[in-house]
C-alpha cells in the first residue's frame, strides 16, 4: 500500500543485506516504501528483492577510484530533483538511522509532518557500539535495545534533512547553509560497530571492494573512507577498546552541543561545519530508546 508523506528518504546500497533490511523496515514503516529512493550500485538482484516497493535507481558497478565522488554527486542531483516534489529529503547511508527521542512523544514521521521547511536539520551523531562482554543478545529483530551504548561521533552529526536549495558535501558531513539547526531531540545513530560479527563480515566485503578499485586506479591510489582499507586492521582490538572505556549513564550531551554551536563556521568553500573533538566516555542510552529503530 502506498503511503502519502511529505518526506523522501534517499540512500545508496550495494551488498548490505542486513542493513538494507533494517533500513526498509524502519524508514519504509514510517514513510512508506514508495517514498524511499535507493541508489543500487550494480543493480544487485538482492537489493531489488529486499527493497520491493521502494524506488530503485540503478547505477553500474564500474570499478573506479572516484566512487565516493560519484556517489555523492549522484545523491546531490537526486536530492535536488526530489526537493521539487517533497517538503523534506532525508539523506543518509544504509547503516544510519535518524531517530527522534521517544521522550518527545513523537517519532521521525510525526515530527517531520509538522516540522518547518526552508532549512537544513542536523542530527546529533552517535555511533552504537557492541560491548561484547555485557551485550549478548542478537540484533536480528532490531539494533536499539540489544545495543544501548554509544560513542559521540561528530563525524556523523550530519546535515541530513534538507528542505531548501544547497549542496551537501562529500560524505554528507557539510552543507551550504549558514545556520546550525540541530533540534535537541534529533539523533543519527551510525551502526557500523553495532555487532562484532556483522562488522567483520561487512569489512571483509569493503576490503575486497577497495582491492578491485586499486586495480583500475592510477598508481593504485583510491580515494574513499580510509576505514575501508585492510591495512592495519585488527577487529578484536577495536571492540576490546570499547569495553575498556568508561560509561556515562546520564545521557547529558549539552556540553557537546555547546562546542558544536561555539565552533560553527564556514569552511571556505561555501560549506559550514563545527569542530569535532573526541570524547573518551561512552554513553548509555535510556531504556526509552529500546525499539526506536523499528517502525
Amino acid at each position: 500500500m502506498k503511503v502519502d508523506a511529505n518526506t523522501a528518504v534517499l540512500t545508496i546500497c550495494r551488498d548490505d543485506a542486513y542493513f538494507l533490511t533494517r533500513f526498509v523496515q524502519y524508514y519504509g514503516g514510517l514513510f512508506g516504501r514508495n517514498n524511499l529512493y535507493i541508489i543500487s550500485h550494480g543493480d544487485e538482484p538482492l537489493v531489488r528483492e529486499l527493497a520491493q516497493g521502494c524506488n530503485i535507481f540503478p547505477v553500474p558497478a564500474i570499478e573506479t577510484s572516484q566512487f565516493t565522488m560519484l556517489h555523492w554527486r549522484t545523491k546531490n542531483y537526486l536530492k535536488n530533483a526530489l526537493r521539487q516534489w517533497y517538503k523534506h529529503v532525508l539523506i543518509c547511508d544504509v547503516d544510519e538511522f535518524v531517530v527522534v527521542d521517544p521522550a518527545t512523544g513523537m517519532n521521525l514521521r510525526t515530527w517531520l509532518d509538522k516540522a518547518p521547511g526552508r532549512t537544513v536539520y542536523t542530527a546529533m551523531g552517535l555511533e552504537i557500539v557492541h560491548l561484547r562482554d555485557r551485550e549478548k543478545e542478537d540484533i536480528g529483530g532490531g539494533i536499539l535495545g540489544p545495543r544501548l551504548h554509544a560513542q559521540v561521533a561528530l563525524h556523523y552529526a550530519k546535515p541530513c534533512i534538507v528542505s531548501r536549495p544547497g549542496k551537501i558535501g562529500r560524505g554528507g558531513h557539510y552543507a551550504e547553509y549558514e545556520k546550525l539547526n540541530m533540534p535537541e531531540f534529533l539523533y543519527m545513530f551510525h551502526m557500523k560497530y553495532c555487532d562484532y560479527g556483522l562488522y567483520v563480515e561487512t569489512l571483509n566485503r569493503r576490503n575486497a571492494f577497495i582491492e578491485k578499485q586499486k586495480e583500475v586506479a592510477a598508481g593504485g591510489a583510491v580515494r574513499t573512507n580510509p576505514k575501508w582499507f585492510a591495512e592495519g586492521r585488527n577487529d578484536d582490538e577495536v571492540f576490546s577498546a570499547f569495553e575498556a572505556r568508561p560509561v556515562d549513564e546520564s545521557f547529558d550531551l549539552e556540553h557537546v552541543r555547546q562546542v558544536m554551536h561555539a565552533t560553527w563556521e564556514q569552511r571556505g568553500d561555501g560549506l559550514w561545519h563545527f569542530h569535532r573533538p573526541e570524547y573518551e566516555e561512552l554513553y548509555k542510552l535510556p531504556d526509552r530508546f529500546d525499539g526506536a529503530d523499528r517502525a
